[in-house]
């Protein structure tokens, strides 16, 4: 599989991940990785992170709508 990203400038190069948000293969150099710490219920039911945090990859359209300040219209 290659990466779905290079594929759109005529390149080609090996997929190395999957976005977990839109599904696109996406090579090393277009991954975005953040962590991502799991909880589990402890005693009393209360939640706890687990450590270390695993890990989460996004193509470079989908992280970049993350991180991007709500519109007018998502806010209104």
């Amino acid at each position: 599989m290659n990466c779905f990203d290079c594929a759109t400038h005529d390149r080609q190069a090996p997929a190395v991940a999957v976005c977990v948000d839109c599904g696109a293969a996406v090579c090393l150099a277009h991954a975005h990785v953040a962590p991502r710490w799991l909880i589990c219920t402890a005693a009393i039911n209360r939640t706890v992170r687990v450590d270390p945090p695993t890990r989460t990859v996004r193509c470079g359209l989908c992280q970049a709508a993350r991180t991007a300040p709500p519109t007018a219209a998502a806010t209104g």
